[in-house]
């Protein structure tokens, strides 16, 4: 991502975060171990291999099989690794923005086992694990980074890149990867302008042009106005058409992931009648059909 006071001549850069691929089976079963819905479909079972190829359409069936979302309810442990204490509080009231819509809780502190665990030295990137893949890192090892907030940052730079960074946290991928959108890039530009700020070709392969398939990430309608959006100026694309900076939850994020971790919600009242009235006895239910755990049919991406 650059950022929006410089208009993208000192970029400011998001990276999506991979597993190497020898952890990649770990993080699978550690993702199951979280949450039984990560398991694999039924209906779509590869054979998981540690050499797959993760930018091959088919072979990356077996690497992202698995879903990355956290039990719903889930409290996680969040632990800064350095930094100044001024922009941990700023990262603590800005990840919390998540919990008025999503059933998590992110609890601050110094616990070695915390999940979520930051860094803050400063190479103008940031990054985050996605969701559950935190688990296979080890526990003295950041799974989340910001390489360019100071103190005299300003609060709305703050907000994107600190929701944007929990966003990527509890699951959630970049929305210009998502399946139903077609950008019209201009590919060569892109190149260009990505690899003057120092990525590589794959880099700009992985983090740009790449797009999930339907089969392999839950997904809601597209979002242009996506807290997870990269920005997009018209001279990288042929059409002209841009996309903004997006510094806050837009209304699909919040319906999205308030339906991805549900809040309880509060039982029924009961018709108790008039005063003095016995109640009926509770109406016989079917026993249940014994079954394996429940599973989704499209996993966390």
């Amino acid at each position: 991502m650059c950022n929006s006071d410089d208009n993208g001549k000192n970029a400011h850069i998001c990276l999506d975060m991979q597993l190497p691929q020898q952890d990649v089976l770990r993080a699978a079963e550690l993702a199951i171990a979280e949450n039984a819905e990560n398991a694999p479909t039924g209906d779509i079972d590869v054979v998981r291999k540690l050499g797959v190829d993760p930018t091959s359409t088919v072979e990356a069936f077996g690497a992202v099989l698995t879903g990355k979302k956290w039990q719903p309810g889930r409290k996680l442990r969040v632990r800064h690794l350095d930094g100044d204490p001024q922009i941990h509080a700023k990262v603590e009231h800005y990840a919390k923005m998540w919990e008025q819509y999503a059933n998590l809780t992110f609890e601050f502190g110094n616990d070695p086992d915390s999940e979520i665990r930051i860094s803050y030295h400063h190479d103008n990137r940031s990054w985050s694990y996605l969701g559950t893949d935190a688990l296979a890192i080890a526990p003295d090892t950041e799974t989340m980074h910001y390489g360019w907030l100071h103190p005299t940052t300003t609060d709305e730079e703050f907000r994107r890149v600190i929701v944007h960074e929990f966003g990527h946290a509890i699951g959630m991928i970049h929305e210009q990867s998502h399946p139903e959108i077609s950008i019209k890039w201009d590919v060569p530009a892109v190149y260009r302008r990505y690899e003057s700020q120092g990525w590589t070709k794959a880099q700009v392969d992985s983090n740009v042009f790449f797009k999930y398939s339907k089969l392999v990430t839950q997904f809601s309608e597209y979002d242009r106005s996506s807290i997870m959006h990269y920005p997009i100026p018209p001279e990288l694309t042929t059409d002209g058409v841009a996309v903004g900076w997006n510094t806050d939850l837009s209304a699909k994020d919040k319906a999205f992931i308030a339906r991805i971790y549900p809040k309880p919600q509060p039982a029924p009242a009961m018709d108790m009648g008039p005063p003095g009235a016995v109640p009926p006895p509770p109406a016989a239910q079917p026993a249940a059909a014994i079954s394996g755990p429940v599973r989704i049919r499209r996993t966390w991406g």
